[in-house]
């Protein structure tokens, strides 16, 4: 494949992933990273059309070289951002990124100024290129997790290769007296023109593969949290009980689950506004988050009714745990415009110890310990369990 058509292979190749990029941004989201993606595609697949120009003999050499190589660059960071957009991570070695591009910008400046091209020109920016797709690389690589990370780590296997045949050509032109055939391989414009349309595709690729994966994630993080307190919802707390049911079985641990309802929600909704009653829930859900275990879950089930499930708990343990929240939801004080709101709650338990291990059991009791707990004046805590039987397995743990 000859040179010209590895240019305009080059060109075609980085105008289409932008205009794809782009298109599937508008589909998928991810608009920000997306831009500064198809930037970087015009910039490099610009260079590369000045390159080929030079071949051409369309304009004096040097001045399309250096212009080449500011375009470059520029490409290359664009594609740095691009990807820390993407990653929504901050952008590492972003100095050291701007540094050499701001270094080798006016040697590229000053080469405009001579009459001759000296090889030092082109071997810099060859070897500060390699650089750069390393630290796009490094990036790449260093934030792609468990989700994203097969797709990441072939980006940036993409990306490590474009950079060693940048340097590899980098030495080869700033060494004349490295000879052989593998040499002149590198240090022809086939091989690196021949790498970049490869990477670019490969790169292409694994962007809007990251952009899917990421996109997948949210949906399913969305599917599970509920969206103004950032709790669990309804059917992430099922789903997690299932599976300590599972474990509580095979280790013949107890389980509790803790239900509290608000006092006068409604009223706050109706005299404040909704907006009150939304800090309410969002302040009360983080006292719920705070005071239980890392182990716990907690989820908001609907309007103004929580659930907690706590693993490896006896009924007495649960009772503790519901009365120190119904003391930490009493003792807050909720600032909301300039006024002061309080709240209150009622809080039902149950245990696997009197309800066993079913969840629809353990809702319904610890759902009609709360119904009571509301009957005889709110504010309090009730258990499914007989008063007696309570007091039985108090007794036996100590």
């Amino acid at each position: 494949m000859d040179t010209t058509t590895l240019v305009v292979a080059n060109v075609l190749l980085f105008a289409l992933c932008a205009g794809v990029i782009l298109v599937n941004a508008r589909t998928v989201g991810g608009m920000p990273s997306a831009v500064w993606f198809a930037g970087a595609n015009l910039f490099r697949g610009a260079s590369i059309l000045l390159i080929g120009m030079s071949w051409l003999h369309l304009e004096p050499a040097r001045f399309t070289y250096a212009m080449s190589g500011l375009l470059a660059m520029g490409g290359v960071l664009m594609l740095h951002q691009s990807f820390a957009e993407l990653l929504e991570q901050r952008p590492i070695l972003r100095g050291v990124q701007y540094g050499l591009a701001a270094g080798m910008a006016a040697v590229l400046l000053y080469s405009m100024a001579i009459s001759t091209r000296s090889f030092i020109v082109p071997a810099s920016l060859s070897l500060i290129l390699g650089l750069q797709y390393k630290l796009v690389a490094a990036l790449v690589f260093r934030f792609s997790d468990d989700e994203t990370g097969p797709v990441g780590w072939l980006t940036s296997l993409a990306l490590i290769t474009l950079a060693i045949t940048f340097i590899l050509r980098g030495v080869a032109i700033a060494d004349p007296g490295w000879h052989g055939r593998f040499a002149q391989l590198v240090r022809d414009g086939p091989l690196w023109l021949l790498g970049c349309l490869l990477t670019t595709a490969a790169t292409a690729f694994g962007f809007m593969s990251l952009s899917t994966a990421k996109l997948r994630v949210e949906l399913q993080w969305r599917a599970q949290v509920d969206d103004l307190t950032g709790l669990l919802n309804r059917w992430a707390m099922k789903s997690m009980a299932l599976r300590e049911i599972q474990r509580s079985r095979r280790g013949r641990s107890s389980l509790a689950v803790v239900i509290m309802d608000l006092d006068g929600l409604k009223t706050v909704n109706d005299t404040k506004g909704h907006s009150c009653g939304d800090v309410v829930l969002q302040t009360v859900a983080g006292v719920l988050q705070e005071t239980v275990r890392a182990c716990d879950s907690v989820a908001r089930l609907g309007g103004d009714e929580f659930c907690i499930l706590l693993p490896d708990s006896s009924l007495q343990e649960a009772i503790g745990v519901a009365e120190r929240l119904r003391s930490e939801v009493e003792e807050l004080i909720i600032r909301y415009r300039g006024e002061t709101v309080k709240t209150r709650a009622s809080l039902g338990v149950a245990s696997s110890d009197f309800s066993g291990l079913d969840w629809q059991r353990l809702i319904d009791d610890s759902d009609a310990a709360l119904y009571r707990a509301k009957r005889e004046g709110k504010n309090r805590v009730y258990a499914s369990a007989p008063v007696e039987e309570i007091n039985k397995e108090g007794s036996n743990s100590n």
